[in-house]
């Protein structure tokens, strides 16, 4: 997301912030922090490793999982987790984004 906004200002050579906003739909002050932050920052800020994710405590079951059935959908793989361990503490949209 960061790297499609700084593309799409183009230093100031390409669209406005309010252009940005709209058509990522998101805010301007969103926007504006972003086209802020330096390259070093954005690559500090991406690969952190003090951060951890909600499902990281469940990655070891979830790696049996894909490496025993390779072709599991993720909400098949939700199904396994919540009747495993009950109530995931992520989205499902979020288990799609940590299972790729």
């Amino acid at each position: 997301m960061i790297h499609k906004i700084k593309a799409l200002h183009d230093n100031g050579q390409g669209l406005s912030v309010r252009a940005i906003s709209k058509q990522l739909s998101i805010s301007r002050n969103t926007v504006r922090k972003y086209l802020r932050l330096s390259e070093a920052a954005i690559h500090g800020q991406q690969s952190d490793p003090s951060r951890t994710k909600k499902l990281d405590d469940y990655r070891s079951y979830l790696v049996y999982l894909l490496g025993e059935f390779p072709k599991l959908s993720a909400v098949k793989v939700a199904r396994k987790l919540q009747a495993k361990f009950g109530s995931i503490p992520a989205s499902d949209r979020s288990l799609r984004r940590y299972i790729q």
